[in-house]
């Protein structure tokens, strides 16, 4: 019988990641395709079979409407949130000027809240989440919902610097930072170039990264369908926050982290990490913002220094205001 997976999107994420499927799954795969408005979907779709059977593969892509539910199946990817990176593009206003002073930090709750939702409706499946795997995963271990890992961000940061290594990184370092670069080992040595070896990627602009992200959690998808084992990175990996080199075998997942590394240090890292992009998730789920997005926020929304899990959560029901009422002042 097919192996199952289902795709939670359409956004351009979303669609590099199905067609990338349709270039690495080579055995049979039924790959359904879920998001609210089935319309682009279908052409998604029939573009993705055609692709695959052009290459000489065996999967099958099928539309279908979330509000019908996530079909069942063995690994459900969500690349889909109820915030858009690209309504700064398309539609700019006062909310997506706060946006960009407060960073991706503020949109936590929006990518939260929607991928709770499709981690209820994943079932027995191994959820992976692409929506803010960094901070979004741990609050969802921390209510006790089924996530199995991230996808992006470090797969990315990975495939510029190299094969063969082992890195620890967060969504942070997608840009350069002022300062604690991303760390990299080959081997048991520690690589003291990293900046340079990531300086092509961070010149690209963000939207072009989609064609190498999507590839990367296509990849992981496959994989995760495999025996392995298969040496890897993933955001999130069992709830926790920031990114971490993993072993996949036979659909589990365990971290690999370089001799000397102790998974509290990885820890405490990715937390510093998350500090400076914006917002601090710690592994039992607690959001702290940073300064700079308190202080950007400040004038349009009180946001609490500390959230547990849930607050993150029923927060963005409050934020789903502001973001209305700053909307009808569009520029």
């Amino acid at each position: 019988m097919p192996r199952t997976v289902a795709v939670i999107g359409s956004g351009s994420l979303a669609r590099a990641v199905v067609y990338a499927l349709a270039d690495v799954l080579t055995e049979p795969v039924d790959v359904h395709l879920v998001a609210r408005s089935s319309g682009p979907l279908s052409t998604m779709a029939h573009l993705a079979t055609c692709r695959s059977r052009s290459l000489g593969g065996q999967a099958r892509f099928t539309a279908h409407r979330l509000d019908s539910g996530v079909p069942a199946a063995e690994v459900v990817l969500n690349c889909s949130s109820t915030h858009s990176s690209a309504e700064a593009r398309n539609r700019p206003s006062a909310w997506t000027d706060l946006v960009r002073a407060c960073g991706i930090a503020l949109a936590l709750p929006f990518h939260a809240e929607f991928a709770a939702r499709m981690s209820r409706a994943a079932g027995d499946a191994l959820f992976v989440n692409a929506a803010f795997p960094d901070a979004v995963n741990p609050v969802l271990a921390a209510l006790g919902l089924p996530i199995h890992c991230g996808a992006g961000n470090i797969a990315t940061l990975a495939a510029s610097v190299g094969s063969d290594i082992r890195m620890l990184a967060h969504h942070y370092h997608l840009s350069t930072p002022e300062r604690d670069e991303a760390r990299v080992w080959v081997g048991a040595e520690e690589v003291t170039d990293v900046g340079e070896r990531l300086a092509a990627l961070r010149a690209c602009e963000r939207p072009m990264l989609n064609d190498l992200t999507g590839l990367t959690a296509a990849l992981l998808i496959r994989d995760l369908l495999g025996e392995g084992p298969i040496r890897t990175h993933v955001p999130g990996p069992l709830g926790l926050p920031g990114g971490y080199p993993v072993v996949l075998e036979q659909g589990r997942i365990a971290l690999d982290l370089p001799q000397g590394v102790s998974e509290a240090d990885a820890v405490a890292w990715q937390t510093a990490w998350g500090a400076r992009d914006g917002v601090a998730v710690d592994r039992a789920g607690h959001a702290v913002y940073s300064d700079h997005v308190l202080e950007a926020a400040e004038p349009y929304v009180k946001l609490p220094l500390t959230m547990e899990p849930a607050a993150v959560i029923d927060f963005a029901e409050e934020l789903d205001l502001v973001r209305k009422r700053l909307r009808g002042n569009e520029t």
